[in-house]
């Protein structure tokens, strides 16, 4: 991390927070455009900002300020969880400057802040390998620390460095739920009434909700008054329990239940019944009923809802609440393309392409594929530029496919990121341009794109587009790994097996992941 910027970011956080006071980190808003006055030249962290706080991390140093101060919460623990809260939105480095800025602003001593510099004039990231920190989270969460134990539930259940198993997510949440641990207790509810890592059990969904709607979770409270109102399998609904926590909590009874949208999908509105279909199909504020969900789908999809025809489309595809069947699927995309769904232009061009549910056509499927991505659809513009690229019912045409790569890379689509980034690493079609490449790969990166994350961890040990960084290229490398890719694993292995700049040998930890991921030691 670069030390001159987070002095800088620190500073000014510190002078937003002694003008208005420490909760102004719980509004997002009202904290950025202060931020704003205070440090204008930094409007990359400002929006990183915006993001972070926009995920209710302030609201965790806010609550554990005092306990940090008084020394009885180390302060390193409480970054950890803010930099695990918001590393899903932010690249790792953008994480770590925006909790370590705050925390620092506060006064709090962190012991990690001198470990995770680099020396001076180098800005990479040198913290530790992923490996280092999953290991530690490991130990402290096995000695009953209830911050390290949701930051494993977070990464298993995202996948953040680890192999997602939402099975040992729930582990971990529970341990520190039945600790009393507010985010666990919301989490681990989440978990029971949607059936993720657990079966389903609305009666301990809202066992935990209440336990965490006491401390205060706003979005728990509301999960609890719904449990009580819509009921479910074991769990019959009761109607003044529900009026109990609606008044307790000043939560209206309406709030998440399906009522009014029934209401209004019987007397014929298809929007409402386009919205009471996915609610069915996806169990969410209503019992799980695909059936059901296929019913008011159809009857919104009867009356042109072009949504609805996709959604319904991409059931039949898939065979979701209904047998499968490729045919009709084709046909309701291509229904729901002529209303104007340019999801369903991209799927038909993609049926078109394969041959699912209709003859195979690459010249039929680059013109839907065109006809999208003129229209502004990202993964279009991916797919078109994958069709120039490869010449795959059009003339291959490099020039042509990096236009199209770079439209579809500029409105956030993570295959238009990286096939854009792998372009200018290669010079495919556009003039090389490495460091440009790197910051692009690492966009898609940060959306776990697997080819990016290996990319990436060859141009940390490569030296391409940046400085070299063993530990940088391991941690990127782990991140491929953990998604599968065997020679992101071979890399991972070699970076402790000879080391490099920035990552001393580590002969155990190169042996730990060869077993990890059935690899031969002796042949990497």
């Amino acid at each position: 991390m670069d030390n001159k910027l987070l002095n800088e970011t620190s500073d000014a956080v510190k002078k937003v927070i002694d003008h208005f006071g420490i909760d102004i980190l719980s509004d997002h808003k009202k904290f950025c455009s202060a931020f704003s006055d205070f440090a204008p030249k930094l409007s990359k962290e400002n929006k990183a900002f915006f993001v972070a706080l926009s995920e209710n991390i302030g609201t965790i140093f806010i609550r554990e300020n005092s306990e940090v101060t008084a020394g009885s919460k180390k302060a390193d623990e409480v970054v950890l969880r803010a930099v695990t809260e918001i590393s899903e939105y932010l690249n790792d480095e953008k994480a770590e400057l925006i909790a370590n800025s705050i925390a620092i602003s506060l006064g709090w001593e962190l012991s990690s802040r001198s470990e995770s510099s680099p020396p001076q004039g180098n800005s990479i990231h040198t913290s530790g390998s992923t490996g280092t920190l999953i290991e530690n989270l490991f130990r402290r969460a096995e000695n009953g620390d209830n911050d390290a134990c949701f930051n494993l539930g977070e990464r298993f259940f995202y996948g953040r460095s680890v192999r997602q198993d939402y099975s040992k997510a729930v582990k971990w949440y529970t341990l520190a739920a039945d600790r009393g641990d507010c985010s666990s207790q919301k989490k681990l509810a989440d978990c029971f009434y949607l059936g993720q890592g657990i079966e389903r059990n609305i009666a301990m969904a809202a066992k935990y909700y209440e336990m965490a709607a006491e401390q205060g979770d706003y979005d728990s409270q509301k999960a609890l008054v719904r449990c009580y109102i819509t009921g479910g399998a074991g769990f019959p609904s009761n109607r003044a329990k529900a009026d109990h926590f609606s008044e307790r909590y000043g939560i209206s009874t309406k709030a998440g239940t399906s009522d009014g949208l029934l209401k209004n999908a019987q007397s014929g509105d298809p929007e409402a019944q386009f919205k009471l279909g996915n609610m069915y199909l996806r169990g969410v504020g209503i019992e799980l009923d695909k059936a059901k969900g296929i019913h008011w789908l159809k009857q919104a999809a009867q009356q042109g809802h072009a949504s609805a025809k996709y959604n319904l489309a991409c059931c039949y595809l898939s065979g979701i609440g209904v047998p499968q069947d490729k045919t009709t699927a084709v046909m309701m995309f291509n229904e729901a393309a002529r209303s104007g769904d340019l999801d369903a232009m991209n799927n038909l061009a993609g049926c078109c392409m394969r041959g699912d549910g209709t003859a195979p056509d690459q010249t039929l499927a680059a013109k839907y594929y065109r006809q999208a991505a003129e229209q502004g659809h990202p993964k279009a513009q991916y797919n078109y530029g994958e069709c120039l690229f490869r010449g795959l019912g059009v003339s291959a045409d490099h020039e042509e496919a990096v236009k199209w790569y770079r439209q579809s890379a500029e409105q956030g689509d993570p295959d238009g990121q990286y096939s854009y980034g792998w372009c200018l690493l290669n010079g495919a079609g556009i003039p090389k341009d490495a460091a440009a490449a790197r910051d692009m790969l690492e966009l898609a990166a940060n959306q776990h794109h697997t080819d990016a994350e290996r990319e990436l961890g060859y141009c940390y040990t490569n030296g391409t587009g940046t400085y070299k960084n063993f530990a940088s290229a391991a941690r990127y490398f782990s991140k491929a790994a953990a998604n599968g890719d065997k020679e992101s694993a071979e890399a991972l292995i070699a970076c402790y097996k000879y080391g490099g700049e920035y990552l001393a040998a580590d002969e155990a930890k190169a042996h730990y992941y060869a077993t990890q991921y059935g690899l031969d030691y002796y042949a990497i």
